[in-house]
């Protein structure tokens, strides 16, 4: 019958941790922002600083409503003295561009700030795994792909074999990694050009689910998994993304509000069970205790859930009151049935795979 999903998954992680893969990221947003005013308006929308980077040079961003809460993530590149590229979610790009849009004619419509959905322009392949810098060489080309020419968060462009492309050194798996972007039109010559380079080292496309796992494992958030419209990046241990010299940004009043300041938010952790499986996805942690109605009393969820073929285990991530103060704590979760069982659980860190960052760094 064939491989199962289950396996394939395996395969594929396996097969970029140790090696290398390769993945259509075509589909993740891409916005230009350019005019004099573009810096001011990105400093405006992202928590951290954005009018300070560096040409050349990426950036993590986060993107808050009004209210305060995560509403996208992604890398933002400069492109120029005068223009940004900004890197949204799959599902978020219409939706940022919607937002850029409204706040530049309501709000901030006397700023010289141009915005340009380029999403389908362009064809976005990632290389990634230890492998990954061999692939590209062997194309040849003029960018200096090493890691002094092209550092951890910085971008070129030039030719890469006969493509004219954009590489980003940027990565969601904890791995060397290369995102190689190119005009939409040259995406599948592209691919089929890094599969045949990538042929001695037994290059292995590979998809979401892969893609999922591994960025789990690196404890990297996904917004949709880690938020839902009631999560702040505070919450996710991303104060370090924002900016403590900017006086606003977009949600920065509301953040501060005493319900947003209150120490029994739950934060993000890392979760383990004691016996190695799989927990359920959403599944909440239990206590002692419930409500007239019946309900168990909860002080956490889990977030995101997969079997991690890196550390051979189930692995997840999930939300709990006073989390990181709480790593080593056993504690249980509730699985889904009627059974009302629990799951032992060890609260651990939630970078589960090379904390130190060292691997993405060759």
């Amino acid at each position: 019958p064939g491989e199962s999903h289950a396996d394939a998954v395996i395969r594929e992680v396996t097969a970029t941790r140790t090696k290398v893969g390769l993945l259509d990221a075509s589909t993740l947003g891409k916005i230009l922002v350019r005019g004099p005013d573009a810096g001011r308006f990105l400093d405006m929308l992202y928590t951290n600083m954005m009018s300070t980077l560096g040409q050349g040079k990426c950036r993590y961003g986060l993107m808050c409503d009004e209210n305060g809460f995560l509403m996208d993530d992604g890398v933002v590149a400069r492109l120029s003295d005068d223009s940004w590229l900004c890197h949204t979610t799959t599902g978020g790009a219409e939706r940022i561009h919607g937002w850029m849009e409204e706040w530049l004619q309501t709000e901030w419509w006397d700023w010289k700030v141009y915005t340009a959905n380029l999403t389908e322009q362009y064809a976005q392949i990632a290389v990634v795994g230890p492998k990954a810098r061999d692939v590209l060489e062997r194309l040849g080309g003029d960018i200096d792909l090493s890691r002094e020419g092209l550092p951890f968060m910085h971008w070129a462009e030039g030719r890469l074999g006969r493509f004219d492309a954009r590489i980003f050194r940027i990565s969601f798996s904890g791995e060397l990694s290369y995102e190689v972007a190119v005009p939409a039109s040259q995406g599948r010559a592209l691919w089929q050009a890094l599969l045949e380079a990538g042929l001695p080292h037994s290059i292995t496309p590979y998809g979401t689910e892969a893609l999922h796992v591994m960025r789990a494992e690196k404890g990297f958030i996904m917004i949709g998994d880690e938020t839902d419209g009631t999560v702040i990046p505070q919450d996710l241990g991303l104060g370090w993304a924002i900016s403590k010299k900017k006086a606003d940004y977009l949600g920065k009043r509301a953040q501060a509000r005493a319900h947003m300041t209150d120490p029994e938010r739950w934060k993000l952790v890392g979760l383990e069970t004691l016996d190695g499986s799989v927990l359920p996805d959403g599944a909440y942690i239990v206590g002692t205790g419930g409500n007239e109605l019946g309900q168990r009393y909860t002080f956490g969820r889990v977030t995101s859930t997969y079997y991690s073929p890196t550390l051979k285990r189930g692995i997840a991530m999930g939300l709990v009151a006073h989390g990181p103060e709480r790593l080593g704590e056993i504690v249980d979760v509730a699985t889904l049935d009627e059974a009302r069982e629990v799951v032992k659980t060890r609260i651990v860190s939630p970078v589960f795979y090379d904390p130190r960052g060292e691997k993405q760094n060759v």
